[in-house]
């Protein structure tokens, strides 16, 4: 769907917020669950592409706000599990019910901009995440998941709306696939790579790593982890430190923005670049993740 229009004066990305948690809010809803921290990367991707894409400002303050809703709302799903640990029920129920508030708000959102087609768009994107997030799911447990297939299911659920986003109104302008895939995987590396070691072990990055490289007898005391028959911190902590995972994620991050900004400049988009300039100073910022791990102590 290749839409070109005249570019109304420049839609700020604030404005948009306001818009999105407009749409967001309910009297109790909002009343129980704050509304959620808006994913920056998400915003900012959606809000360049459809800037690059010639969209007026109104159509393109419908198109971020129903991506938004959109990944807020499967987000929220995500959620279930934390607020059913709650002792208030209700938490849980309306979580579920925040999730498909604002979801559903897109059908509304297309069909008043007149923007219909992108409902199925939308549908079969959400389909192809819900697959992706069954498969992680599947067995949290199993550490035999390698790496790759880990970030390649993370990078379906976080890039795939931003991927319907860009076939929509951008795929002539080729630098985009690049940008939305490298960028979408330096933002998931990068959260990895900011998640600290604990007790009881879960599936991350950094731990499908470590059980890759492990050898036999730190795979059976790792086991023992996950069976709950062993608590000791500090081994698993020389596990990350020994096999290098949070520089080795750190450089994977790096990497990933490099490949964003060849494709950039390959195809002479150097505006693009400044504005993807924040993004990239956000996801290599640097936390005190070596004191914790000691890795450059």
């Amino acid at each position: 769907m290749q839409v070109q229009h005249r570019t109304e004066p420049h839609l700020q990305i604030q404005d948009i917020r306001t818009q999105i948690h407009a749409e967001m809010e309910h009297a109790y809803l909002s009343r129980w669950l704050p509304n959620p921290v808006l994913e920056s990367l998400q915003l900012i991707l959606a809000s360049a592409m459809a800037r690059a894409a010639g969209l007026s400002a109104s159509e393109r303050e419908t198109l971020i706000s129903t991506l938004m809703l959109i990944y807020h709302g499967l987000a929220m799903h995500d959620e279930i599990e934390t607020l059913a640990a709650r002792e208030d029920e209700r938490y849980r129920q309306l979580g579920v019910l925040a999730g498909d508030y604002y979801s559903s708000k897109y059908y509304r959102l297309l069909a008043e901009a007149g923007l219909v087609p992108l409902v199925g768009t939308f549908a079969r994107a959400i389909q192809t995440i819900n697959e992706a997030k069954a498969e992680l799911e599947r067995d949290p447990l199993d550490f035999t998941m390698t790496p790759a297939r880990y970030l390649e299911l993370h990078t379906t659920i976080h890039g795939t709306l931003l991927h319907s986003l860009r076939t929509a109104f951008v795929s002539d302008q080729l630098h985009w696939d690049d940008t939305v895939t490298h960028l979408v995987r330096a933002s998931i590396l990068a959260k990895e790579w900011q998640r600290a070691p604990q007790i009881p072990v879960t599936r991350t990055m950094a731990n499908l790593s470590v059980w890759q490289r492990a050898n036999a007898e730190e795979r059976k005391w790792w086991k023992q982890v996950v069976a709950g028959k062993s608590e000791d911190q500090n081994r698993l902590v020389s596990l990350h430190v020994k096999y290098g995972t949070s520089s080795t994620l750190f450089q994977q991050v790096e990497d990933e923005i490099g490949l964003v900004e060849h494709a950039v400049l390959l195809a002479g988009a150097t505006e693009c670049l400044e504005e993807l300039r924040t993004v990239f100073d956000q996801l290599t910022e640097v936390r005190p993740i070596a004191s914790r791990l000691g890795e450059e102590a």
